[in-house]
């Protein structure tokens, strides 16, 4: 059935229609007179109203229905419906003790009312529609006083009332194809207002758009549900209201008042398990060290058993000597004097055990913990990190007791160097915020204590590259022997020029000696110690790992505003420029040099480098390269571009470990290197020589290219 009527001029949509008609309707005050008056009757169980005669006043102007009028749009005629369809049903009516919905349930009833007027109107027959109204609302009034002689003997109560309200607010719409009452559909409008009937409607004189609006916005508020049957409709008032409504609502209010707590989920210095659980694991690790350990030994533990009292207490085999030291000291007092024949009993080492785990809930609390009361820093002992001070006999006790360094224990003039070696390493991966402070935060992000604990299962100690690999310190101290003239275990600024060959660019090494990465004491005299060496050819031979990213950040940065600008970049890339005019090499422009950069790079902000994004870039090597070290600039404008890809089912290796197995495989192995007899030759520097210090200063160590024996390899 279509929705529109087609005129002369343009078609009309029928809804549009209907609503001028039944708006124009209502608008008249006699109207309304007469619908206040009629429910009032219905509610009193008095005489019904006299029928109102319109006017032909009311005709002239559209309001009758005699005749068709133009108002708003032109009359059509109406959709034919089925003789049998219902126009106002036995649910369309209110209770006695309650009260009329408000706007909405007005402006609802009367859009039901709408079709039937508008049929009557257009059939020119307007006497033949009040006299419906009228019939219908005397059935109405009819099935209200049979339905509440019942109810009437009971008192009302707000429960009643409430499901009373509910129940009379269904509205049934008649089916245009269906006849049967329980298949239709009802509108249920959800009233702003409750208006009592008692109260007399007030004519109103607004106009038709005004009352259309109102209309319209009643009408998007209504629910369509299933409609019920006139017997339950009956009988449902009388019903208690449904368990399931008071029970929800009870629900609901419970959910709001409670709160639900929400666990303590981090613990910076607290101890992550229950009180309970803490002591009770403290207890069995005691008890099995006293059972298989202090009770076998006489009550009496030495350095030397400390590695299985280590174990048993859920600690790594290399915690032993701090942890010896410690709570030696602790029972001795911190300046006591450990020899060889100092010993811990087990109440000692009860009372340290229970310090120690008091405040220390994980291992890296408890590292730092044992580390800082074990070394004989003049730092107080209360404090949360680590300095370069504290990891002495923590290391030496590596050197002394691995069977990885068994060849070094003997060249003890080189147990320091390694030792600043294994440090500086520490440092350069774990502290990230280069304060030279090495918290509990970052030994947690580490995997120093990881690494610590693979130390124990592997006896090769050159296959853990991270910290404490002897060929990596064997690289790193010849790479400083070479350059270092003096041996006085510092370099100057013309010392680092001629490292590999004068590669570096002189304002790259103006700005390291400038403390863009190191205010030490040594740096402000121009002087670089091998602890800072350390950090240099670890960032110089791998430019992708993020401290070496940060360490060349600083150096390029020249103003310090965290952005390299392009005239930072060209001042840099002009001394590269100047190098290449003399070696006879074609170069690039700075413009298509810079263009090819940032393209590399992709910063977010345009011609603005910030350290964020050499971060995210996977090619920082090249960048760098390019702007201070010409020979790796060179290698990498001739390599081919598909060998910076990754063959995924190979293990990761970063830049350092490629080479320094390299350099050590070309520092020890006949390579030609000692074709030569004098190359490689310093068994004078071995010569016993009174000043121990001095002899130290002039060796290498064993496997390096000098060595008191003829083969270099035999050393290692």
């Amino acid at each position: 059935m279509s929705s529109t009527v087609t005129t002369e001029n343009s078609p009309i949509p029928i809804a549009k229609m209907v609503n001028d008609l039944f708006l124009q309707w209502l608008s008249l005050p006699d109207t309304r007179t007469s619908l206040s008056a009629a429910l009032n009757s219905v509610r009193t169980n008095s005489k019904m109203p006299d029928l109102i005669v319109y006017s032909k006043s009311y005709a002239a102007r559209g309001g009758g229905f005699s005749k068709s009028q133009h108002f708003d749009s032109p009359p059509v005629s109406p959709v034919p419906r089925a003789p049998s369809s219902p126009r106002i049903s036995s649910s369309t009516h209110f209770p006695l003790s309650e009260s009329i919905p408000g706007p909405s349930g007005l402006n609802e009833e009367k859009r039901q009312r709408a079709p039937k007027k508008i049929s009557t109107v257009l059939n020119g027959s307007p006497t033949s529609s009040i006299d419906q109204q009228q019939t219908s609302i005397e059935k109405q009034s009819n099935s209200k006083l049979t339905k509440y002689e019942a109810v009437s003997s009971s008192p009302s109560s707000p429960t009643n009332d409430i499901q009373n309200r509910s129940s009379t607010n269904n509205i049934i719409t008649p089916s245009k194809d269906i006849p049967s009452k329980q298949s239709q559909q009802t509108l249920i409008p959800q009233p702003a207002s409750n208006v009592s009937l008692d109260q007399p409607l007030k004519p109103t004189n607004a106009s038709v758009s005004a009352l259309r609006e109102t209309f319209d916005n009643n009408r998007s508020s209504a629910k369509i549900i299933p409609a019920k049957t006139p017997t339950e409709q009956i009988a449902q008032p009388t019903l208690a209201p449904p368990k399931t409504t008071t029970q929800t609502a009870v629900k609901v209010e419970e959910g709001q008042n409670s709160v639900d707590i929400i666990p303590k989920f981090y613990f910076p210095d607290e101890q992550l398990a229950a009180v309970s659980t803490r002591d009770a694991l403290i207890s069995t690790q005691l008890r099995k060290a006293k059972d298989e350990l202090f009770t076998t030994k006489n009550d009496k533990l030495r350095s030397e058993d400390f590695g299985k009292l280590a174990q048993l207490i859920d600690l790594s085999l290399y915690w032993k000597a701090p942890l010896f030291r410690a709570c030696a000291l602790d029972a001795l007092g911190s300046k006591a004097t450990i020899t060889p024949n100092t010993t811990v009993s087990y109440a000692q080492f009860e009372s340290f055990w229970k310090k120690v785990c008091k405040n220390n809930h994980d291992n890296a609390l408890k590292f730092i913990y044992i580390l800082i009361h074990s070394s004989t820093s003049t730092l107080s002992m209360n404090r949360q990190h680590l300095t370069v001070d504290d990891w002495d006999y923590f290391v030496q006790d590596i050197i002394d007791t691995h069977p990885g360094l068994k060849f070094l224990r003997d060249a003890r003039e080189f147990h320091s160097r390694y030792i600043k070696t294994v440090v500086a390493r520490v440092f350069y991966n774990c502290n990230r915020s280069w304060s030279t402070r090495l918290t509990v935060q970052e030994l947690r992000r580490s995997n120093f204590l990881q690494t610590l604990d693979r130390l124990q299962e592997e006896e090769d100690i050159n296959r853990i590259h991270d910290y404490f690999s002897y060929e990596h310190f064997y690289v790193i101290y010849c790479k400083f022997w070479d350059i270092d003239t003096d041996h006085d275990l510092l370099i100057n600024r013309d010392d680092l020029a001629k490292h590999n060959g004068g590669a570096i660019s002189n304002k790259m090494i103006d700005r390291i000696f400038s403390g863009a990465v190191s205010n030490s004491p040594n740096m402000k005299e121009g002087k670089m110690s091998y602890y800072e060496f350390v950090w240099f050819l670890i960032s110089e031979e791998d430019k992708c790992s993020p401290t070496s990213i940060e360490y060349w950040f600083r150096c390029m940065d020249i103003d310090g505003d965290g952005i390299l600008s392009m005239y930072e970049l060209e001042y840099f890339y002009q001394e590269q420029v100047h190098k290449m005019e003399i070696y006879g090499i074609e170069y690039m422009p700075f413009e298509d040099c810079i263009c090819q950069m940032l393209d590399l790079v992709k910063p977010e902000d345009e011609n603005k480098i910030r350290l964020k994004d050499l971060k995210r870039c996977k090619l920082t090597n090249i960048f760098f390269d390019t702007f201070f070290n010409l020979e790796k600039y060179l290698v990498n404008e001739q390599k081919d571009p598909f060998s910076n890809l990754k063959d995924p089912d190979t293990p990761e290796v970063s830049d350092w470990v490629k080479y320094a197995e390299t350099e050590y495989d070309n520092l020890t192995h006949e390579d030609g290197g000692n074709d030569d007899p004098d190359d490689g030759n310093y068994d004078e520097d071995f010569e016993d020589d009174d000043d121990g210090a001095e002899d130290s200063k002039d060796r290498k160590p064993a496997g390096s290219t000098g060595s008191a024996s003829n083969n270099k390899s035999d050393d290692l």
